[in-house]
C-alpha cells in the first residue's frame, strides 16, 4: 500500500517535480508588524518598492533592449501615443479603464526615470498623471470602480517610481486623490465592503489597486496600507490557502480565470516588495484545471457563469503569464503563449513580469485523470490529448461558493468530437445576465446540469439579499439544491464558508488505475445530501470513466446513484442533456451530433429504474428549451453568437413510475462516432451485496445500497473470456478472491477509496476479507 502511494505521488505529480514550485524567500530586513491583530508585512523605507526594488533596475534597463520583450514595448509606446476621445457620450467601463494616452506615457516616462536617471522624464510623469488624476471623474456606470482602480495603478507607480522627485505639496495631492478614488471603488473605502471569498472585491480593487497605491504612499499616509493589506492578510489570504489545495478555482470558466488573475497580483507585489510567496505554493497548480478542461477545440468544458464562443481558443493569457512567470511552469506558460492577448491595463505587468527565457510544455506527457480534493472534490478524466479525446467531467462540490458557481453538486460533463453531455444554458443574453429570470431560474440551477432533481412542490427558493425576502420566492422550484447561505449570497469570509451552510458534500472515494498516466478507470464516489434541503435523507453517486483505449468505443461512462426523500411522493429525476434531440427506445438514449462540424455520438442504457418502472421523456425543443415545470426561460444571445448552440435545447428525465421513498439510478454511457450504428451490449450483475455491469471486456460492481461491505460476497460472469474487474465499496484491508471454489488470489490489499482491481475470466467468484 505504501508503495503504491508512494508510485501515485510521483506519477500524478510529475508535473510537480518537473517545474516544482519555485518560491521566493522572505528577506531577512523585511519586517513584519501585528495592525490591529493581524501580522502584515512594512513596506521598506525605499523607493522603488512597488512592483520593483533598486536590485530590479538592471534587469529593467536590459528588457527595454530585450528583442524578445520588444513587441510589448512597442505596443506600451503606441498606447501612449493614442488619446481617448470624449464625445460626452457616457460609455461602458471598458471604455473608461482602457489603458491609453496620459496613463501609458506616465508609467514609460517612470521607466525611463528608472533607467537612466533623467530627471525631465520622472517630473513629465508627475506632472501628467497627476493632473490626469484631478480630472478623472467618470460617470455611475457599472463596473466603473475598475476604472478608478486602475488610474490608481497609474499614480502609484509613478508615486513610487518618482518618489524623489515630489515636492511635499504634490505628495500631498496624490494622496488626496488615491483617497479619493478609493472611495469610489465598491469595497469602499474603509475597503469593508462585499465578499472576500468571492465577488467583485475579490478581484483587483483591492488586491492590486488599493495595495499599490498604499505601498506607494506607505511612509506619508499608512493607514491605507493598514487597511488594504490588513484586509487581504485578515480575509482574502486564508481562505485562498484554504481552496488552493484542491487545484482549481469555483467561479467557472469565465470567471475563474479573471479571479486566479487578480490573486496572482498580490503574489508579484509582496515578493517584489521583498515578502517572498504570500500563498500556500499549491497555488501553482491551479491553472491545471483549465488544462484539463480544454477541449481539442480549444474551449473549455463549460461551468458557472459562461458565455459560448468559437473560432478562437479560449484565452488563459493573464493567468498563464502570471502563473507560469513566477512558478517557473512550462506547462502553465503554454497556456499564456498559446494566445498572448494582455488586456490594455495589464500590458505593462506583461513587459514587467514575463520570463523571457521560460519554455513551454505541451500536457501531452501528464496524466490523463486527474483529482481535484477538497474543497471541490471534482475528476478529470481523458483519454488523450488530441483530437480523438474523449473528457468526462465529474463533481460532487464539497463546498458551494455561490456568485458565478452554479448548483451542480454531483453533475458530469462528456465530450467527444463535439458536447455531448452538456451544461445547460447561458449566462448573458436577450433575459439580461447576473440574475436574470434565466440566470436564476435556470441556468444556475441544478435543473440545468446533468445531476438529480427531488421535487418537493411546497419547496420554496428565497432570497433576502436579492432585493427579495426569506418570505417571498425568489426562484422558481426546479426541484433542485438549495441556495446556501443567507438565500445565495456568497459568503464573506472563510468563517463563514466554513459555518454557514455552505458545505455541500462529502468525497466518499477517488481512485483511478492501475496505470496512473493513462488509467483503465477514474471512480469518484461522493455524498452530496447536504446540497439539497430537508426533502432529501439521502443522496449519493458514484461515476465511473473506463478507458477503452481502442477507437470505435473509447470509453464508457457509468453512473450509479442513491436518492432516499422524506416523503415517498417526492418525485425523483435522472437529468442528461443535449444540443441536439435525443432518440429514445425502450431503456436506451441516443445523444448524437451532427452539426457543426461535430461527429460524436453518446448511447445511454438505463439498468435502473428497470423496464416495468422506467420513464424516460425528452424535454426541450423551441418554447420548451430552458423548460422549468410550465415555465420556459428564454435567453437568446445578443452579443457573441452561440454559433454550436452549445447552451442546449433538449434533456432526458429519467424518473421511476413507483412512487417510493428510496430509489437508483444506474445508467451506462457509450461514447463513439455518430457514423457507428453498433453498441456494446450492456449486462446488469444483480449479486446479495452487489450490482454491477459486464461490458466488452470490463466488470464494474458496486454494493447495492452504497454501503461499506466487510461481508463474504458472491458474483458470477458467464462468458469465459479475459475480463478487467473493479469492485467498489470495500472496507479497507486485505481481501481473498476465491474463484470456481478454489483460491485465486490470496492476499489483495483494498486502501481506504475502497477499491479493487484485477484481471480474470469468466466462471464464479467469492471475495472474503481476511
Amino acid at each position: 500500500m505504501i508503495y503504491k502511494v508512494l508510485i501515485r505521488t510521483i506519477l500524478i505529480g510529475t508535473f510537480f517535480q518537473i517545474c516544482g514550485p519555485v518560491i521566493a524567500q522572505n528577506e531577512n530586513s523585511l519586517k513584519w508588524e501585528s495592525i490591529d491583530g493581524i501580522s502584515i508585512p512594512i513596506p521598506p523605507s525605499e523607493h522603488p518598492r512597488l512592483y520593483l526594488r533598486a536590485k530590479d533596475i538592471p534587469d529593467l534597463k536590459k528588457r527595454i533592449s530585450n528583442p524578445k520583450l520588444q513587441s510589448i514595448w512597442n505596443e506600451l509606446v503606441k498606447m501612449s501615443e493614442e488619446e481617448s476621445v470624449d464625445d460626452g457620450k457616457v460609455k461602458g467601463w471598458r471604455d473608461y479603464v482602457k489603458q491609453q494616452g496620459v496613463t501609458v506615457r506616465s508609467e514609460l516616462n517612470a521607466i525611463r526615470y528608472l533607467t537612466t536617471g533623467k530627471k525631465v522624464f520622472g517630473r513629465q510623469a508627475i506632472k501628467d498623471i497627476l493632473t490626469k488624476m484631478q480630472k478623472s471623474d467618470w460617470p455611475h456606470v457599472q463596473d466603473i470602480a475598475r476604472a478608478f482602480g486602475r488610474m490608481m495603478v497609474s499614480g502609484a507607480i509613478v508615486y513610487d517610481w518618482c518618489h524623489d522627485l515630489l515636492t511635499e505639496n504634490e505628495k500631498q495631492a496624490f494622496i488626496a486623490e488615491f483617497l479619493r478614488m478609493a472611495k469610489r471603488l465598491e469595497c469602499g473605502y474603509p475597503p469593508v465592503k462585499q465578499s472576500s471569498v468571492t465577488g467583485h472585491s475579490s478581484e483587483w480593487m483591492i488586491m492590486r489597486d488599493l495595495l499599490s497605491a498604499s505601498i506607494a504612499i506607505y511612509d506619508e499616509f499608512p493607514e491605507m496600507y493598514h487597511l488594504a493589506a490588513g484586509r487581504f492578510f485578515r480575509e482574502h489570504l486564508p481562505v485562498r490557502n484554504w481552496f488552493y489545495p484542491g487545484e482549481a478555482y469555483h467561479q467557472g470558466a469565465g470567471y475563474s480565470k479573471v479571479r486566479q488573475a487578480a490573486d496572482l497580483y498580490p503574489l508579484w507585489i509582496f515578493d517584489r516588495m521583498g515578502a517572498g510567496n504570500v500563498y500556500n505554493p499549491s497555488q501553482q497548480y491551479i491553472p491545471y484545471h483549465h488544462i484539463y478542461s480544454r477541449r481539442p477545440d480549444g474551449q473549455f468544458l463549460a461551468s458557472g457563469d459562461v458565455n459560448y464562443s468559437q473560432g478562437k481558443p479560449t484565452s488563459m493569457a493573464l493567468v498563464g503569464l502570471l502563473s507560469g512567470s513566477y512558478y517557473k511552469d512550462e506547462y502553465v506558460n503554454n497556456e499564456y503563449l498559446k494566445r498572448p492577448n494582455i488586456d490594455s491595463r495589464d500590458k505593462l505587468f506583461e513587459f514587467l513580469w514575463k520570463d523571457t527565457e521560460l519554455g513551454k510544455k505541451t500536457p501531452s506527457d501528464l496524466p490523463l485523470t486527474k483529482y481535484f480534493g477538497a474543497p471541490y472534490g471534482w475528476m478529470i478524466a481523458r483519454t488523450g490529448w488530441n483530437k480523438k479525446s474523449v473528457i468526462a467531467e465529474m463533481k460532487i462540490n464539497e463546498y458551494q461558493f455561490n456568485n458565478h458557481q452554479h448548483l451542480d453538486a454531483g453533475a458530469f460533463q462528456i465530450y467527444y468530437k463535439g458536447p455531448l453531455a452538456i451544461d445547460s444554458g447561458i449566462y448573458s443574453g436577450s433575459s439580461g445576465g447576473y440574475n436574470s429570470d434565466h440566470n436564476k431560474n435556470y441556468f444556475k440551477r441544478s435543473i440545468a446540469h446533468n445531476s438529480l432533481l427531488i421535487y418537493d412542490p411546497n419547496e420554496t427558493f428565497k432570497s433576502s439579499s436579492y432585493g427579495g425576502s426569506r418570505r417571498t420566492p425568489f426562484a422558481a422550484n426546479d426541484g433542485g439544491q438549495r441556495m446556501p447561505g443567507d438565500g445565495w449570497s456568497p459568503p464573506v469570509t472563510l468563517k463563514d464558508l466554513l459555518t454557514k451552510g455552505y458545505k455541500t458534500g462529502e468525497i466518499l472515494a477517488r481512485e483511478f488505475g492501475p496505470d496512473l498516466l493513462s488509467p483503465d478507470y477514474s471512480y469518484l464516489k461522493g455524498d452530496i445530501t447536504k446540497a439539497y434541503s430537508k426533502k432529501v435523507k439521502e443522496v449519493k453517486r458514484s461515476f465511473t470513466f473506463l478507458n477503452l483505449k481502442n477507437d470505435t468505443i473509447p470509453a464508457v461512462f457509468i453512473v450509479f446513484d442513491k436518492v432516499v426523500s422524506s416523503n415517498p411522493s417526492f418525485q425523483k429525476t435522472w437529468l442528461l442533456h443535449s444540443i441536439e434531440k435525443p432518440k429514445i427506445s425502450n431503456n436506451e438514449t441516443t445523444l448524437s451530433l451532427t452539426e457543426n462540424g461535430y461527429t460524436g455520438k453518446l448511447v445511454n442504457t438505463t439498468l435502473i429504474p428497470e423496464l416495468d418502472d422506467l420513464e424516460i421523456k425528452s424535454v426541450g425543443g423551441p418554447g420548451k428549451d430552458f423548460w422549468v415545470r410550465g415555465t420556459n426561460y428564454n435567453n437568446t444571445p445578443t452579443k457573441r453568437p452561440d454559433i454550436a448552440n452549445e447552451r442546449g435545447a433538449w434533456r432526458i428525465e429519467v424518473t421511476p413510475k413507483t412512487d417510493t421513498q428510496e430509489n437508483y439510478f444506474l445508467n451506462v454511457m457509450q461514447i463513439m462516432d455518430n457514423d457507428n450504428n453498433t453498441h456494446l451490449s450492456v449486462k446488469k450483475i444483480d449479486g446479495e451485496h452487489i450490482l454491477g455491469i459486464q461490458i466488452q471486456d470490463r466488470i464494474v460492481c458496486f454494493n447495492k445500497w452504497f454501503q461499506s461491505m466487510d461481508q463474504p460476497f458472491s458474483f458470477s460472469i458467464q462468458e469465459n473470456k479475459s475480463y478487467k474487474i473493479l469492485l467498489t465499496d470495500l472496507k479497507p484491508g486485505h481481501w481473498q478472491i476465491i474463484k470456481d471454489n478454489e483460491m485465486f488470489k490470496t492476499s489483495n490489499t483494498v486502501n481506504e477509496d475502497g477499491t479493487l482491481y484485477f484481471e480474470g475470466t469468466g466462471g464464479n467468484y467469492k471475495l472474503i476479507k481476511k
